[in-house]
């Protein structure tokens, strides 16, 4: 039985590494299984697991379809940009991509792993249309006017107490309620950056965030992610020191597409480095709630001491995505935001807002938040699971901390774009790497999200995408 004094998967790491250290275990020998270590170590299985994909991300360990893991003979991981490079800020031409890939999604897609968003089954349905049917009910005579540039003063109140264990609380008075996360984002570009401004982003980037870029004629300057702690922020420096960077758009928790998380002392040394600049960091927190580990990370903004962290998250990963229900706590710059906000569409719709008050006033928000993840960690372990099951052996997964996706890696030669073409043709969609990069990047990349709910159908959807692969690299 192993101590508790550090976290159990850390104990469990330390074990594993002494192991093949003693033993003098080669590339290619396999390690004891997850089964072994759980008893052995009298640990469940969910804990090696997370030991054995932080491992994975290290390059210590590869998993081999139907044998375990191995020891690996390289480095295993999913992004790098190569020590001494200095990035270079480029214009962005992602929309094209992006609009013929929803295109395509819609018109043939019927097992959708390009969503990213928790299904109906995961929702608490009935008790949000009980709020909705309280709003309308009770005060349909204010909820059918114009409602407070700022937000409801219900939603309002409640989105502040997310911040409650913060250093530093946010205050009703310091929101402003968007549609979605992502018009959060973009108000907060068209605040701080100017047509050709630089703005610094991770690589891989949301492709909802570089669409922002391109559509106001900025440029990305690409950060790469560490699969394991996210942001390079060694890279970020340098890069300062070469450009003039007017913006920073990151997500320290739980990126999206890789998943990583930023550790907390990571998050302190990026608020300093940009607060100290002037640089205005927008954080993107969307997916911060869907954590995997033991407690919720958090965002930078809670170590914001400079003011300049404008924070942007929303309640579209957790609740009805099709509410669009977001916000931004922009610090200094929140009056210029809600001029912005004010001439885009004056406020966002007052009756979904005070549904959603409504319902976080019920009290059971954080208990379906802890329903919700442990329902995704379940979904994460099954799609990974059937992920190695399938897909050729030498692909590079990522182990997320936390979200919905998957970022895996192929051959370079791997042609994603006919395999993705071929998959849609079968009925099935996921997104290919390069709308993740400003200049077509990640092309041997896709992402698969496990958002529907796995069963037969979803396993052999995987197994249509992984037979497609193998197929093709050996035509190659």
């Amino acid at each position: 039985m192993i101590e508790q004094r550090q976290y159990r998967y850390e104990q469990v790491i330390q074990k594993i590494e002494e192991t093949i250290q003693i033993l003098q275990l080669k590339p290619g020998d396999k390690i004891p299984s997850v089964r072994k270590i759980s008893t052995t170590l009298n640990v469940s299985t969910t804990t090696v697991f997370q030991a054995y994909s932080i491992m994975e991300d290290r390059g210590l360990i590869t998993p081999r379809p139907r044998s375990g893991f191995v020891v690996s003979g390289k480095r295993e991981g999913t992004s790098s940009s190569g020590k001494g490079i200095i990035p270079l800020p480029e214009f962005v031409n992602v929309y094209a991509m992006e609009r013929i890939m929803m295109k395509n999604t819609r018109k043939y897609g019927v097992i959708n792993f390009s969503i990213l968003a928790p299904v109906n089954e995961l929702l608490p349905i009935a008790k949000i249309n009980k709020a909705m049917q309280a709003a309308i009910k009770e005060v349909a005579i204010d909820n059918y006017q114009y409602p407070f540039l700022e937000g409801h003063p219900r939603l309002l109140s409640q989105v502040a107490l997310h911040s409650f264990e913060w250093n530093k609380r946010i205050l009703p008075d310091d929101i402003l309620i968007t549609n979605g996360c992502l018009e959060a984002i973009s108000l907060c570009l068209d605040t701080v950056t100017r047509r050709g401004d630089i703005v610094a982003v991770e690589s891989p980037s949301y492709h909802a965030i570089l669409q922002c870029l391109e559509s106001r004629g900025l440029k990305a300057l690409s950060i790469s992610v560490d699969p394991a702690t996210g942001l390079n922020i060694d890279e970020l420096e340098v890069a300062l020191m070469h450009n003039k960077v007017s913006a920073c758009v990151f997500m320290p928790s739980c990126h999206n597409p890789t998943g990583a998380s930023m550790p907390e002392e990571n998050k302190i040394r990026l608020v300093k480095l940009l607060g100290e600049r002037n640089i205005p960091l927008i954080e993107d927190d969307a997916l911060g709630e869907l954590y995997f580990g033991a407690t919720r990370p958090l965002p930078a903004k809670a170590y914001d001491t400079y003011d300049n962290v404008l924070y942007c998250s929303s309640f579209s990963k957790t609740l009805p995505p099709g509410f669009r229900i977001g916000w931004v706590a922009a610090g200094k710059y929140q009056a210029e935001i809600e001029k912005h906000k004010f001439s885009n569409n004056i406020s966002t719709n007052s009756l979904l807002q005070d549904a959603i008050g409504r319902y976080l006033e019920g009290g059971t928000y954080n208990a379906h938040l802890k329903k919700l993840r442990a329902a995704m960690k379940v979904q994460h372990i099954k799609y990974k699971e059937a992920i190695l099951r399938h897909f050729p052996e030498i692909i590079k997964l990522s182990s997320p901390s936390g979200g919905f996706s998957f970022w895996i890696e192929f051959p370079e030669q791997l042609d994603i774009t006919e395999m993705q073409k071929v998959a849609l043709m079968k009925g099935i969609s996921f997104c290919p790497g390069h709308i993740f990069s400003p200049s077509d990047r990640f092309k041997n990349y896709i992402r698969i999200n496990s958002c529907p709910l796995f069963n037969a159908k979803i396993d052999s959807s995987l197994a249509i995408i992984g037979n497609l692969a193998k197929s093709m690299l050996l035509k190659d």
